[in-house]
Formats: C-alpha cells, structure tokens, sequence
C-alpha cells in the first residue's frame, strides 16, 4: 500500500512544478519565511522588554526626582528650624539678660524703693523706674525738690552701671487742665518736668546722648483718674531703660521695580527711565514707648 503523505507531497510538487516553480524555490522561501517570523518574534520580544526597561527607568527616574525634591524639602525645614533655634537662643538670652538687669537694678534702689520713693517695674516688655510726682515735685511745680534731687542722684549712679543703653524720662499728669504759668497745657507742663530730670540726670555723669526727654500729658494713665488718689498715682515720672538695637526686628521695606514702557513693535524704549533699583532697607524703629 502506498505511503498517503508521499502521495499528497508528489501531488503538490507536481501542482507548483505545473505553477512554474521549483520545489528548491519553494523550499527556499518556506525557510526565509520560517526566518522572518523568528526574527519577528525575536524582536517583538527585545521590544517589549526595551518598553519594560523604558517604563521602570522612567519609574526610577521619577523616584529619584522624588526622592530629591524632598531632600530638598527636607534640607529647607532643616535651615528653618535651625534658624529658628537661634533665634529661640537669641531671645532667650536677652531675656535672661533683661532679668538680669531688673534684678541688678532693683537690688540697687532698694533702699528708694523701701522708702516708697520710686518702684522699679517691668512693663510692656519694658524696664522702667517710676518715681511719684510726691517724691520729685510739689504739686504744680517743676523744680525737683531737694529729696527729689537725691533720690535721682542714686538713680544716676545705679543707671551709669548699665552699659549700652539709652534712657527715656517719660513725665505724664493727670486729667486735670494745668493752671500754672507759662504752661498751655499738660502737654507744655510734662515736658517741661521731664526736661528737668534729663538735666539733672546729666549733671549726675549720664551721657545726654544716651537721654531723652518726653512729655506724655495725661493721655498715658495707669488707672482711671475717678478719684484723687487715681490721678495722684497718674502724676509720675518714668525713667524707661530702652531695648538694645539688636533687640528690636529689622523692618525691610522694599520699593517694587517698575519695567520700562514698550514700544509698538515690541521693544523696549532707549529713552525709557532705568528700573528702580530695591530701596535699602530703613533702620530699626524706634522702640515704642511702654503703657
């Protein structure tokens, strides 16, 4: 019995033989095509691993960036809160030092403070020695008495024993309109009491560039003026120790640059006036006054 696949392969050799082609052609082209497909597969594969390879390097490439942008972050909030840590010590340290003073200060006058002559206080973040109108002044006056005249020796030499400080005589009245000439008004009055302790005070050995002199009137009250012993404590003088410069936050003011005015097609004007350059930054404001 004869072998049927030897009889189908003859049928089809004798069919493409009749179609003009040989068997070696076609047996050439089988293989190129059975090539072609391989390599097709091959590469189809080499693809979709290069997509894979692609895909995770830009995964890593994003992770990275990642990873950097908080780095970054990280860095930043580390500046800000060492920053902030000195700043922390900063204050700490001159509040220590403030404490300091107020207690170097008040261990000095306290024998005038005993004596109910003056009181040394801090308030509004302020040293002040406040000294009633009683131990200074007679009611209406501005000469200091004699035991005004003492008692403000001593807060000169206790004064003179701080360094790097300016001081302020703050003179303030009741509500009370002045009566007494040459004075106006309470204004012309307080002024005029607190130019008198800025000289003696002077006189004592204090630097008068380190003095000033303020007259406040009645507009700074400690309490209400409703009774005559609420207007008696409002009649006083304060010598307000002054914060250092670096003890007051800088204030930064800067003036927005302008541009130049452009021309029709685009440029810019040679005759424009030139950007304004960012204005320097003011120094510190004074300290404001306590309450």
């Amino acid at each position: 019995m004869r072998n049927p696949t030897r009889r189908w392969m003859l049928i089809v050799l004798s069919i493409t033989g009749a179609c003009g082609v040989s068997p070696e052609l076609y047996d050439q082209r089988t293989t190129e095509l059975d090539r072609c497909r391989s390599e097709l597969n091959k590469t189809q594969g080499d693809l979709t691993a290069a997509r894979t390879r692609s895909d995770e390097e830009a995964s890593e490439r994003e992770h990275a960036a990642q990873v950097e942008r908080q780095y970054l972050k990280l860095q930043q909030d580390l500046h800000a809160t060492e920053k902030q840590l000195e700043e922390l010590k900063r204050a700490r340290a001159q509040a220590e030092a403030r404490s300091e003073l107020y207690r170097n200060l008040s261990a000095r006058l306290k024998p005038l403070a005993d004596a109910k002559l003056l009181a040394v206080e801090v308030r509004g973040n302020r040293l002040v020695v406040r000294l009633p109108e009683p131990a200074l002044f007679e009611v209406g006056k501005t000469e200091i008495k004699a035991d005004g005249q003492a008692a403000l020796k001593q807060v000169a030499t206790a004064l003179k024993e701080i360094p790097d400080r300016d001081f302020l005589v703050a003179a303030h009245t009741d509500n009370t309109p002045i009566r007494v000439q040459p004075y106006r008004s309470n204004w012309d009055f307080s002024t005029a009491r607190a130019v008198a302790v800025v000289r003696l005070l002077q006189q004592e050995g204090i630097d008068p560039r380190h003095l000033g002199a303020a007259g406040y009137s009645e507009f700074d009250p400690l309490v209400d003026n409703d009774y005559p012993s609420s207007k008696t404590l409002n009649r006083r003088v304060e010598i307000v120790v002054l914060p250092k410069v670096d003890e007051i936050p800088p204030i930064e003011i800067t003036v927005p640059i302008e541009s130049p005015p452009m021309l029709p097609d685009g440029g810019v004007s040679e005759t424009a006036p030139a950007p304004l350059s960012p204005s320097p930054a003011l120094p510190p404001a004074p300290a404001p006054l306590p309450r």
